[in-house]
């Protein structure tokens, strides 16, 4: 909550502080933005390269095979709102809010038949990552041909960040002469964090008319948020081959932390983990223990139009 006080006082601050002589002859203009763009994500993109190494692994044992692939978040699409407060022919400040979202579902099978022993292990994923940008920006533009403007901008914003992940994990085994069952494993994860970034672009507006101009822009951003919160839902189930069912439920709150497991048994190919929970998790099988990184940083390519009053 300080942070977020911090911000919005520059914010208005700087409004007072730049303002021109007279409100009377300030011009405004509406800026409204839409493109694509890149993020780096953090380390929801390190646990899904993991998932995927593991089970190519998996594919790679004789008599297996393995569907689908675990896809990173990367691309999407952003759109952004800004009111632009005219200082001069060349300077203006702008406030603005946008929406940046990814999202990438994601469904593999392995299936492994030797004759004696048949495995099937479905796991589907729906990662989803939002964010709602406030912003501050300083605009400079320099004059280049007749109604074409060069434009320079940067500043500062508050970014408010909301990560959702979702798995169901479900297997089937069948051993020669014994019982099979299935086994299904589903979670998920709900988390919110917010915090300050920074941003710079350049870009190319052309007046269509008196009191409308178009423009495109490249735009980029530098965001890390750490201290993730939120909730966590974990169920294991268990169906044997006479129908019956057992199984658990285990609901967390608290901090998302990224860990590397290392289990005794497979030393050397240790997994990437996301787990909701207070106190930071201790283990002898665990590495490198850290409150979870959310990376927002990345460029995009924008189009829009400005409308001046």
């Amino acid at each position: 909550m300080k942070n977020k006080l911090i911000i919005f006082s520059i914010m208005i601050s700087t409004l007072f502080v730049l303002k021109p002589t007279s409100w009377a002859q300030t011009k405004f203009s509406f800026k409204i933005t839409g493109g694509y763009g890149t993020m780096s994500i953090g380390d929801l993109n390190v646990v899904l390269e993991d998932l995927e190494n593991s089970y190519n692994d998996w594919a790679s044992l004789p008599d297996a095979t393995k569907k689908g692939e675990f896809k990173k978040l990367n691309t999407g699409f952003e759109c952004e709102g800004e009111l632009i407060i005219s200082l001069s022919e060349n300077f203006g400040i702008g406030i603005g809010a946008g929406y940046i979202k990814r999202e990438e579902p994601s469904e593999v099978t392995f299936e492994l038949d030797t004759g004696d022993l048949y495995l099937n292990y479905n796991f589907s994923i729906s990662p989803e990552l939002s964010v709602i940008p406030i912003k501050l920006s300083v605009y400079y533009y320099i004059p280049i041909v007749s109604r074409m403007n060069l434009f320079l901008s940067g500043g500062i914003g508050y970014y408010f960040g909301k990560l959702n992940y979702y798995e169901l994990w479900e297997s089937e085994e069948i051993y020669e002469g014994w019982d099979y069952w299935d086994l299904r494993s589903d979670s998920a994860i709900e988390t919110i964090d917010s915090g300050i970034g920074f941003h710079g672009g350049i870009g190319f507006e052309y007046d269509v008319v008196k009191n409308l101009a178009f423009f495109v822009e490249g735009l980029g951003r530098y965001v890390k948020l750490k201290d993730w919160e939120g909730d966590s839902t974990d169920y294991i189930g268990i169906t044997y081959d006479d129908g019956t069912t057992e199984g658990t439920t285990e609901t967390s709150s608290g901090t998302l932390w990224y860990y590397e497991y290392y289990p005794e048994t497979h030393r050397d190919s240790p997994s990437s983990v996301l787990k909701i929970q207070e106190e930071k998790p201790m283990h002898s099988d665990y590495r490198n223990v850290r409150k979870a990184e959310g990376d927002l940083s990345g460029f995009s390519f924008r189009i829009g139009f400005r409308v001046k009053f």
